[in-house]
């Protein structure tokens, strides 16, 4: 059934025929591609717009540049990014290609710069703060020419960025003061605007200053504006008080620029220069005059002021050199406008120094005004240009002034500026000052109504006229009145002598050497000494006769082994200059020791200061030499020698006395040919003839401290050599008696070893006694070999060895003893040294046939005690070195 439906379906369709037609139409579905082209068209037309212009710039520091990452803004927008960063052929620079977007295209021109912004701190504040966040980025600065798509990156930023309606400025100094980049601009104390850079002019001897002036302030600076610096911080100290004016602490800090404006002034121009002035005076608006000077010692611009009739009127704005002209320089002064009448042709401007004066005590700015301008006003036609003289200068301008030289060796403290006084009233000026390498030479003027007190025997004196004279007789005061007191200047003492004044005169340091014109040409030596030793003269000591001076010392001279002294004599002195003349230097103390205490003579100041040599006329004839002292050269040929066995308490200088009186010196002393020591001491010729006998003992006196006493106190400080005199024939050698210690006056002793079973009350330099009298010492304690006993080593005195027989026997001397028998107590004491010290005594039994010497270093055995027979020994009893108590 199913087939046969199946079959008759099929035959149905076979039957039917399909008719085809030719469709001439183009189908809407080829649109779909055309359209996708042209959107592909479209968008690749704007990719190519949006990929902007690729850059190259070239920096010397590529430090915080990423590619991909760092931006280059403009007017704090994005414009584009770097794209790659890399080295130069040479590695020294850095290559930045960047894209900028097209919307900035426009900015690339020939002179637009590029720079790195990166953070940074400074007094005047922070810049690039919002690199800490996004990193360095490169910014720019537009600037004109033709396309361009290569750069050379700035290292800085460069010249001031000036927003559309801001004002850019140069200010123009001589020094930069505080000033930093970032420091405001402060008109009537508001900011008005900000420095951005400065820079050396093109002659390099000025400092330029770019200001831009914020867009709403630049009304305020007028063409005649002026500018000047503020530290912050200015105080003015002074005898009078402090005062002190404080800026705003933006000024305090990074320093600032005030400026002010004349209401009738025109704005100013773009790019307009002005001068900054140091402070706010130097900068008020005042006359300027025009001055040529030729010292600037102790000028300043803005300080040094300006007086008329002691009343100040402005103040020096501005000094510097002229170019190509040594010591020669301008200034401007800037005065109140209501003087500007007194500058006529015929007006002077003095520079002055106000010197202190105690007349000005009321007035401290006066004392402390220090150097000035002073107005002398004239006549004529009004001028703006002064050459300026110096005070001194003044005479030479007035009718009839005397002009003269003044000589001297030395400038005695005096300067050009200083005035010349007749009886404390002022006569003339100095002018100049010349120094020389020989002399010093000043020009005088005297004005006219004081001529007549110039004659030829007319002195100069160099004056303080606040004098203190040291002189030969003590302190010399001299003043003027106070009102000339710290002046200094010249002195004139008017001379007797008629006649024509002389043209030349010479210049004296003192009235002193005025009166004996004593000059340098006249000092010629009046003798030349020879001396071995200075003790406290120099050039230009004083020379004394019996203690008045009359002349002094022009010269020392070191030659072999002795000095060349060369004295000059005042003149109205030299008749006191003999061929018997005898010289000695002039101690400043003299110091005499005795048992009444010590005494001290001190020279006047000026002998201590300068030093002194004497001389009288007592000498024996043609005696060049200079003697250390009086006595020495009074008694230089009256000599003894002294022979002793040790110098100690020996000194050169040391006094010989007679009876209390100082009669003689030891002058020296040195090693003898016979091991001892040779003393030669000078003796005082009026004694001479009575000590220098046969006979005469001499003795050290010195201090003598032992347990007991305390001998010779007055020698503590000084040993003297005591004198007993014989009466003998004359002679000049003797031997001197000394009180020698113990180390030395044994130290050629006769040895001797004494054996003990142990040292108690016994000790080094303890004394060994024979009867009571002390013949040597102990030397050394130490124990033998087996140690088991103590050996003592002692000394005998070379003149007592024959006293120590080889039978002698040795025992303890302590001092002190005490037997008990039956008929009481018996105690023994010895003297307190022996006491304190413990010592040893010997003897020698009796017996008919007297033993041998005892030999050097024989031993002996020392007994604890006396032997009970030691007191029958006839050879020797020990009965003065103790004494018997019964009780």
């Amino acid at each position: 059934m199913t087939n046969t439906n199946n079959n008759s379906i099929k035959k149905k369709y076979q039957n039917i025929t399909a008719i085809t037609r030719l469709n001439k139409k183009i189908s809407p579905f080829w649109l779909l591609p055309f359209i996708s082209l042209c959107i592909s068209a479209v968008l690749f037309f704007q990719i190519i717009q949006e990929q902007g212009t690729n850059i190259k710039i070239t920096f010397n520091n590529g430090d915080g540049l990423v590619a991909g990452k760092t931006q280059i803004r403009y007017q704090g927008l994005q414009i584009g990014v770097v794209k790659k960063v890399s080295f130069t052929d040479d590695l020294k620079k850095v290559n930045v290609e960047a894209n900028i977007y097209p919307e900035a295209k426009k900015i690339l021109h020939k002179n637009t710069k590029f720079w790195i912004v990166r953070p940074s701190a400074s007094i005047a504040g922070i810049s690039g703060l919002d690199t800490l966040v996004s990193g360095n980025y490169i910014t720019l600065q537009p600037g004109d020419g033709e396309i361009e798509d290569t750069f050379v990156g700035e290292d800085k930023s460069p010249i001031t960025k000036v927003n559309e309606g801001d004002l850019l400025i140069h200010l123009v100094a001589d020094e930069l003061g505080s000033i930093v980049i970032g420091s405001s601009i402060y008109f009537k104390e508001i900011p008005v605007g900000k420095i951005y850079d400065y820079h050396l002019s093109n002659e390099k001897n000025k400092i330029e200053i770019d200001v831009v002036i914020d867009k709403a302030y630049a009304q305020f600076v007028k063409q005649d504006s002026r500018f000047w610096n503020i530290s912050g911080i200015s105080a003015d100290i002074g005898l009078s008080g402090i005062n002190v004016d404080i800026a705003s602490l933006g000024a305090i800090v990074q320093g600032a620029v005030a400026f002010d404006s004349p209401e009738n002034s025109l704005p100013a121009e773009e790019k307009a220069r002005y001068k900054l002035y140091a402070d706010l005076d130097s900068a008020k608006r005042n006359t300027e005059i025009a001055i040529t000077l030729t010292d600037i010692t102790g000028l300043n611009a803005g300080k040094t002021a300006v007086y008329v009739h002691d009343n100040q009127i402005g103040v020096l704005s501005s000094l510097k050199p002229v170019q190509n002209k040594e010591n020669l320089f301008q200034g401007t002064l800037l005065v109140n406008s209501d003087a500007a009448e007194l500058f006529k042709a015929n007006t002077n401007i003095v520079l002055r120094n106000k010197k202190p004066n105690l007349g000005d005590l009321s007035d401290i700015q006066k004392i402390l005004r220090g150097k000035y301008f002073d107005i002398l006003p004239g006549t004529g036609d009004k001028t703006n240009h002064f050459n300026v003289i110096k005070e001194n200068e003044i005479l030479l301008k007035q009718p009839n002034t005397m002009v003269l030289e003044l000589t001297a060796p030395e400038s005695y403290g005096i300067t050009e500026g200083q005035q010349i006084y007749y009886n404390n009233l002022v006569i003339g000026d100095i002018i100049t000052k010349i120094e020389e390498p020989n002399d010093v030479r000043f020009k005088i003027a005297i004005a006219a109504p004081f001529r007549h007190l110039i004659r030829p025997d007319t002195l100069f004196i160099a004056a303080s006229n606040f004098e203190v004279n040291l002189t030969a007789e003590g302190l010399n005061f001299e003043a003027a009145t106070p009102e000339k007191w710290l002046l200094g200047g010249i002195r004139v003492i008017s001379g007797y002598r008629s006649g024509k004044p002389l043209t030349s005169y010479p210049l004296y340091s003192n009235l002193s050497n005025a009166e004996a014109g004593i000059t340098q040409v006249q000092n010629i030596p009046s003798i030349t000494l020879k001396a071995t030793q200075l003790s406290g003269i120099s050039k230009n000591s004083t020379l004394l006769y019996h203690q008045y001076e009359v002349g002094k010392i022009l010269d020392i001279r070191p030659k072999h082994n002795i000095f060349e002294v060369d004295v000059f004599v005042y003149p109205k002195y030299r008749h006191l200059l003999t061929n018997k003349s005898l010289f000695w230097l002039e101690s400043a103390t003299k110091v005499n020791i005795n048992s009444q205490g010590v005494n001290l003579e001190a020279s006047p100041l000026s002998r201590v200061l300068k030093g002194a040599i004497s001389f009288d006329n007592s000498g024996s004839g043609n005696d060049h030499n200079l003697y250390p002292n009086q006595f020495l050269a009074k008694s230089a040929k009256q000599v003894i020698m002294l022979e002793a066995k040790s110098a100690v308490n020996l000194s050169e200088g040391m006094p010989l006395r007679y009876k209390g009186l100082k009669i003689g010196e030891v002058s020296n002393i040195k090693l003898s040919n016979k091991n001892g020591i040779s003393i030669k001491a000078i003796i005082d010729p009026k004694y001479i003839t009575t000590i220098a006998r046969e006979g005469s003992k001499f003795s050290v006196i010195s201090p003598q401290v032992s347990a007991g006493s305390i001998e010779h106190l007055d020698t503590l400080l000084q040993p003297y050599i005591d004198i007993n005199i014989g009466n003998g024939k004359p002679t000049h050698n003797f031997k001197l008696e000394q009180q020698l210690a113990t180390a030395t006056r044994y130290a050629d002793g006769f040895p001797l070893i004494l054996e003990a079973t142990n040292a108690m009350n016994i000790s080094e330099n303890a004394p060994v006694l024979y009867r009571g009298l002390e013949v040597g010492t102990i030397k050394k304690l130490e124990l033998n070999k087996l140690g088991d006993r103590v050996l003592i080593h002692i000394l005998i005195d070379q003149q007592y060895k024959n006293l120590v027989r080889q039978n002698s026997e040795f025992w303890i001397s302590s001092g002190y003893g005490m037997e008990v028998g039956f008929s009481g107590v018996s105690i023994n004491t010895g003297t307190m040294q022996q006491l304190l010290k413990g010592g040893i005594s010997f003897s020698t039994p009796s017996s008919k046939v007297i033993q041998p010497i005892a030999k050097a270093h024989q031993r002996f055995l020392l007994q604890i005690k006396r032997p009970n027979e030691a007191e029958s020994w006839n050879s020797g009893v020990l009965n003065n070195a103790t004494e018997s108590k019964k009780l």
